[in-house]
């Protein structure tokens, strides 16, 4: 029952789109392109024009009221765009110069933006307030508001943002917005602008979609968990004696292991994929060995549920457990889900008041999990937790196809390579399927 995992970063791409992948050097994390802003010749019917004669910087001051609560807003990075973060009293807010935000302001973070943290305020966070870290700009009217959210997906727009950003590390980088207003930008008329953004939100649709059927499909396998868990409540036993905690630590470079390695961030939350690998090399830090159905679990920061079942030997982060179930009381494919259960879980994520909390194994191996004496009720129970977890991944595998291409129309379209006529108007979009290959 060995799940088979993609390790080449889970990404598909049709023939119809060939994504045209910037190569980001890799002193730099993959929110950054680094490399350098250049446009070809402008597109027939399209104009360049400066960034500043695109955009109207707005203000907006607020006055904190002690008593009076605000809700604050943060821009994530890798341009996930505008999100709450939580409501405060005035008193209770440190950073006094505020400003309000209204919704369909373009706003970036000015200590992020290198990093993609920007994006439209959406209508559910109008009146918001952000700090002075924070730039907000109205869209002028040869831009469309809907078409600038769709252009800071573009490399040009990335690589603009790293290359009016100084400073000597990547994490501390100091933008300079009217360096940033300086550079050019080739825009097509409204109507075009309004058509690649009709043919880009019916992709957005459809990752919508897929994504409300994963959240089904999760929740149904978090019901069967549970109802396993209730089950064999009667039957549990102290974790660590069921596992052994596999501590073979190897040096890349000096041990006979492979050059490659799974770290946390290569563990995609709660799906139980290995998305992609880390290279290490000789000066690397200690590793731990693992082997295929050894179950990996994130110690750090544990409440992001990062669980795998690889079906490979290799090496890990030493901030991944290795864990080994004994064969003479437990299934190893069963241990896979013992973790997720929400015993284990309470136990693991409880905080230790650090900021990358840590989970606790002397105290995780002492929790009793729910865990079925016959080795054969252990078998089904794995089987049809297993079965439903796999029904999820023809939906992932369709959800990194339909971003996938969403990335690959936005490059061809934002540089005008492909361009788009009548057909396109977004009335007649909700009327018919769009197609790769329509764009002419």
């Amino acid at each position: 029952m060995a799940r088979e995992f993609d390790r080449s970063g889970g990404r598909s791409v049709t023939e119809e789109v060939n994504i045209e992948h910037a190569e980001n050097p890799s002193a730099y994390p993959p929110s950054i392109q680094a490399g350098i802003p250049k446009l070809g010749e402008t597109p027939r019917g399209w104009t360049r024009y400066p960034l500043g004669d695109l955009l109207l910087k707005v203000e907006r001051p607020a006055r904190l009221t002690d008593n009076q609560t605000y809700q604050l807003v943060t821009a994530k990075r890798n341009r996930g765009g505008i999100v709450a973060r939580e409501v405060l009293r005035g008193d209770q807010i440190k950073t006094k110069t505020q400003f309000y935000v209204e919704a369909g302001d373009f706003l970036i973070s000015n200590r992020q933006i290198s990093h993609g943290a920007c994006g439209l305020v959406p209508p559910q966070l109008h009146r918001a307030i952000v700090s002075n870290e924070y730039t907000a700009f109205h869209a002028k009217e040869k831009l469309e508001p809907t078409f600038l959210n769709a252009l800071m997906h573009s490399v040009y727009f990335q690589q603009t943002c790293f290359h009016s950003s100084i400073g000597v590390h990547v994490e501390k980088l100091v933008f300079r917005l009217e360096d940033w207003l300086k550079w050019a930008f080739d825009v097509p008329p409204l109507e075009e602008q309004r058509r690649i953004v009709a043919v880009l939100e019916t992709w957005d649709r459809a990752i919508d979609q897929t994504e409300r059927l994963i959240a089904s499909k999760r929740k149904r396998f978090e019901g069967l968990l549970a109802q396993y868990a209730m089950k064999f409540h009667n039957e549990r036993t102290e974790f660590g004696a069921l596992v052994e905690l596999i501590s073979e630590r190897v040096q890349p470079g000096v041990c006979d292991v492979p050059n490659e390695s799974t770290e946390l961030e290569n563990i995609e939350p709660e799906t139980g994929r290995i998305i992609g690998s880390s290279r290490v090399s000789a000066e690397s830090a200690l590793r731990s060995r693992f082997k295929a159905k050894d179950t990996l679990f994130g110690k750090l920061r544990p409440y992001l549920r990062k669980v795998a079942q690889p079906s490979f030997d290799g090496i890990c982060s030493t901030e991944i457990w290795v864990l080994r179930s004994n064969p003479k009381v437990l299934n190893p494919d069963l241990l896979f889900f013992l973790v997720q259960t929400q015993e284990f879980q309470a136990t693991a994520t409880k905080q230790s008041g650090s900021k990358m909390p840590r989970a606790d194994w002397d105290l995780v191996s002492t929790t009793p999990v729910p865990c079925p004496r016959a080795m054969d009720q252990q078998i089904r129970a794995a089987a049809l937790l297993d079965s439903a977890l796999q029904s999820i991944h023809p939906e992932l595998k369709r959800l990194d196809a339909h971003r996938a291409q969403k990335r690959g129309l936005m490059q061809k379209l934002l540089t005008g390579e492909w361009r788009l006529d009548g057909r396109f108007e977004p009335a007649a979009l909700t009327s018919r399927a769009v197609l790769p290959g329509d764009a002419a």
